[in-house]
């Protein structure tokens, strides 16, 4: 299984250039790649096509596709099973899972052989346990069961400010925190590359890596 988890940024201001750059490799020419879009409402899915189409440029004939949230689970399995690369946008985390749940996707998705890619809250639900920890959208911490493809958990948009929260949180887990900016490759059960500063919350410690 191969993921790449994306702490967010914003793919026209320049944010993500390092991650991209990072993407050109693990992402072959000619690739088909799946927007999965279910962590946002359908008014926002076409400035999410084109950031994609702004961030995918960079690989040469790479085709996009999006998957309708109103399509049947047969047609979405389909389709899913069609394609070289999942990519899961930014959004709600817990609307994301909901519709995967409701469609009865997890299993298909848990199999599928090629690349993921998380962006924010995309990258939250791969977790077993999917952390959203207090912000000015979420104001207590919540902890939704993710669809469980690795064992540890993640912090998209880390800012200091979450310190105090994560270090009680990482009690018997561990948690990376992403920057914007930031990513990490996982393959074979391993972290195997880190895409800038990643910090990592484990048993009460903080340390960059």
């Amino acid at each position: 299984m191969e993921l790449f988890f994306i702490g967010g940024g914003h793919v026209l201001k320049g944010e993500l250039n390092d991650v991209l750059e990072e993407l050109e490799c693990k992402i072959n020419p000619n690739a088909k790649v799946l927007i999965i879009p279910f962590a946002t409402d359908e008014s926002r899915y076409d400035s999410w096509m084109e950031s994609m189409r702004q961030a995918f440029a960079r690989i040469p004939n790479v085709t996009l596709g999006l998957l309708h949230e109103e399509l049947s689970k047969e047609k979405m399995v389909t389709m899913i099973q069609a394609y070289d690369v999942l990519y899961f946008i930014g959004g709600q985390p817990e609307r994301l899972l909901q519709v995967i749940l409701d469609k009865e996707l997890t299993g298909t998705i848990s199999s599928f052989p090629g690349l993921m890619i998380g962006y924010s809250a995309g990258a939250l639900a791969f977790c077993t346990d999917c952390i959203l920890t207090k912000d000015e959208d979420y104001p207590d911490t919540i902890i939704l069961q993710g669809l469980g493809l690795v064992d540890f958990s993640v912090e998209v948009h880390y800012r200091p400010e979450s310190d105090d929260e994560l270090l009680t949180l990482s009690k018997g887990r561990t948690i990376y925190a992403l920057p914007d900016g930031s990513a990490i490759f996982y393959k074979d059960g391993n972290i195997d590359t880190r895409v800038n500063n990643i910090i990592t919350f484990e048993n009460s410690n903080k340390s960059i890596v």
